[in-house]
């Protein structure tokens, strides 16, 4: 087994100096402590802007704060030429503790991960917290943007992603079908957050009829093809009088899939992805969502699931919570699992047998999630009835992520080696060792 406190001796210091290089740098701070007084260099720069403003002789001293800055630039620069530092120590000590010589930083970083994890080592979390999405007023638009900062550890257990930080993200529509020519349903966004590059997002478009989509799993999720009786890409389980199609309500496309309850009957209605080409990825998150609309209700519920190997997950359900008479939006984040192969998932529309009362549902999507890893999100946008535009106003969606940055070892692995080492309450390595 790695010697994990010499490893995590040797980070801690790496993650003091980054954190006092920091401090030095980008932070207005006063610290005292026994007799003596600490000084950011922002602080003191801010002292002589505060004091240095009563006559032009006093600003013509002020000169000297432009000094503070040019001082701050080159601590930012110590901190890159640390960095190279620190991963010459991953590829060297670290990577010889871990029977891993020859690999690049960034895989010795994972493989630290992965050896904790084995061995049942942990640091201490940093609670991480995700707010609403937000759409903006003018948007031209009704896409649904969706956003999770849940993922899974080396077990495939969900936790938060605590390589989240406290910061703003904006998501602004780029390119559209009425100024760049795109498809509508092809537009795309770009995922802005305050640290980190920006991410390039694209709306999810609506299958129809026969035509797959490269992006879409579902084959048409907007129930165009059906003879009298059946759909042609919807195999019927059970209960199949409660299913039809509703030609005169719709939100793409000439109808919808009408849900009919009698209070005694329950229907099940399918769509297996065995037969997909190619087939979909495992161990991935994927936006899962549809337009549903209720226009009676007296009893019972309405759900649209996945099954994975026979598992439901990611369901979204219609009961007497929903609001009646207008479409609206169901949708979320799943996680299909590694051990879940292409022939073990199903999407699936159901409805208890207590379901009194009538549900059309439109828009059936299914697509993989786009990752900002370094943000510690998950995003996803499904098309809606109207198209978003990027001019002259972009339509935009704003999010905001916190983290209270309690791991002092957490935080150096988010903002150094790019990833989210074990947690745990207690944790195993003593976290004093980085502060």
């Amino acid at each position: 087994m790695p010697d994990y406190t010499a490893i995590f001796e040797v980070l801690g210091v790496y993650a003091r100096a980054f954190t006092q290089l920091s401090n030095l740098a980008d932070r207005n701070i006063e610290l005292e402590d026994s007799g003596e007084t600490f000084r950011s260099l922002d602080r003191l720069r801010e002292q002589f802007l505060a004091v240095l403003n009563d006559s032009p002789a006093e600003r013509d001293c002020a000169e000297a704060a432009s000094l503070f800055s040019e001082a701050a630039r080159t601590a930012r620069g110590w901190s890159v030429q640390l960095r190279a530092q620190l991963d010459a120590c991953l590829r060297g000590y670290v990577a010889a503790e871990l029977g891993a010589r020859g690999l690049g930083a960034r895989e010795v970083a994972h493989r630290l991960a992965q050896a904790m994890f084995a061995d049942g080592e942990s640091v201490e979390a940093c609670a991480v917290a995700l707010g609403a999405v937000a759409a903006g007023p003018e948007n031209a638009g009704d896409v649904q943007c969706y956003a999770g900062i849940s993922t899974v550890d080396q077990g495939e257990n969900e936790v938060d992603d605590e390589r989240a930080r406290t910061q703003a993200v904006a998501i602004e529509c780029v390119r559209d079908s009425a100024h760049h020519r795109l498809a509508v349903g092809q537009e795309e966004f770009r995922v802005t957050p305050e640290f980190g590059p920006a991410v390039s997002l694209r709306v999810i478009p609506v299958t129809s009829g026969d035509f797959p989509d490269a992006r879409n799993a579902v084959l048409d999720g907007t129930f165009e093809s059906h003879d009298s009786a059946d759909f042609d890409h919807w195999a019927v389980n059970g209960g199949g009088g409660v299913f039809s199609r509703d030609n005169g309500v719709k939100v793409f496309g000439t109808g919808s899939l009408k849900l009919t309850g009698n209070g005694a009957t329950a229907g099940d209605l399918r769509q297996d992805m065995a037969a997909r080409d190619p087939a979909l990825a495992s161990g991935a998150w994927y936006g899962f969502g549809a337009w549903v609309r209720v226009a009676s209700h007296s009893a019972g519920s309405v759900t649209l699931d996945l099954l994975l190997d026979g598992v439901a997950a990611g369901a979204l359900t219609v009961d007497g919570g929903t609001p009646t008479g207008q479409w609206l939006h169901k949708g979320g984040l799943v996680y299909v699992p590694r051990a879940n192969f292409p022939n073990k998932l199903v999407v699936r529309v159901r409805c208890s047998a207590n379901f009194d009362g009538v549900v059309n549902v439109d828009g059936v999507s299914l697509a993989p999630a786009t990752e900002v890893p370094h943000a510690g999100l998950r995003l996803c946008l499904f098309a809606g009835a109207q198209a978003p535009q990027a001019l002259p106003i972009a339509d935009r969606f704003d999010l905001a992520t916190t983290s209270d940055d309690a791991g002092a070892f957490q935080a150096f692995a988010r903002d150094q080696l790019g990833l989210a080492l074990p947690s745990d309450d207690p944790a195993s390595i003593d976290d004093e060792m980085a502060r």
